[in-house]
C-alpha cells in the first residue's frame, strides 16, 4: 500500500476543460476521461492558457462529488492561473480549496497504468479507520519533468482530508 505524506495546500484556481462522469462509466464503453485528456493536449491548452502561475504543470481536478467515489463527479483538466486571469470562454474555472491533503506518489512507469494503480490503492486506503476523505476536491499533479516521458512517469495524487 502507498503511504501518503500529509501537507497543507493553499487555494488554487485551475482553468481547463471539464466533464462529468462516474467511476462506473469509466470502466465501460461510456468512458470520457481518456478523450478529455487527449482533447486538452491535442487542442494545445497546456501552452495556450493565459496567465499561468506554474507553466509545465497540468492538473486533473476531481470535484463536485455527488456523494463519494461511487457517485458522479466532475473532472477538470487544466493549469493553475492567476486569481484575476481573464480566461477564454471555452474553458471552465474551478477553485481547489485550501485544505490538508494526503499526497500519494505513484511508482515510475506507464502513465495511465501507474495512475490507475494508485487510485485503486487510494480507494483501499480510504476504507481504513482514521483516513477520512472530505470529497471537496482531489487532484493529480503532472509536472513537466517527471511526466515528460509518458512511459516512465511519476504523478502526485492529492486527497483532501477531514481535519476531525
Amino acid at each position: 500500500m502507498l503511504t501518503p505524506t500529509i501537507v497543507k495546500v493553499d487555494e488554487k484556481r485551475i482553468a481547463g476543460l471539464q466533464i462529468r462522469t462516474t467511476n462506473e462509466a469509466e470502466f465501460g464503453p461510456n468512458a470520457k476521461i481518456g478523450a478529455l485528456w487527449q482533447r486538452y493536449y491535442t487542442e494545445g491548452y497546456p501552452s495556450s492558457t493565459p496567465q499561468q502561475t506554474d507553466p509545465g504543470v497540468v492538473y486533473g481536478i476531481y470535484s463536485e462529488y455527488e456523494i463519494d467515489e461511487t457517485g458522479a463527479y466532475s473532472l477538470l483538466v487544466g493549469v493553475e492561473v492567476e486569481k484575476e486571469a481573464s480566461i477564454p470562454a471555452e474553458l471552465t474555472v474551478t477553485t481547489v480549496p485550501a485544505a490538508t491533503y494526503a499526497v500519494f506518489t505513484t511508482r515510475v512507469g506507464p502513465l495511465v497504468e501507474v495512475v490507475t494503480e494508485a487510485w485503486a490503492k487510494i480507494w483501499e486506503w480510504s476504507k481504513q479507520p482514521g483516513n477520512k476523505r472530505t470529497f471537496i476536491a482531489d487532484f493529480e499533479r503532472y509536472d513537466g519533468i517527471r511526466c515528460a516521458d509518458p512511459n516512465h512517469a511519476q504523478v502526485d495524487i492529492y486527497i483532501a482530508l477531514s481535519e476531525e
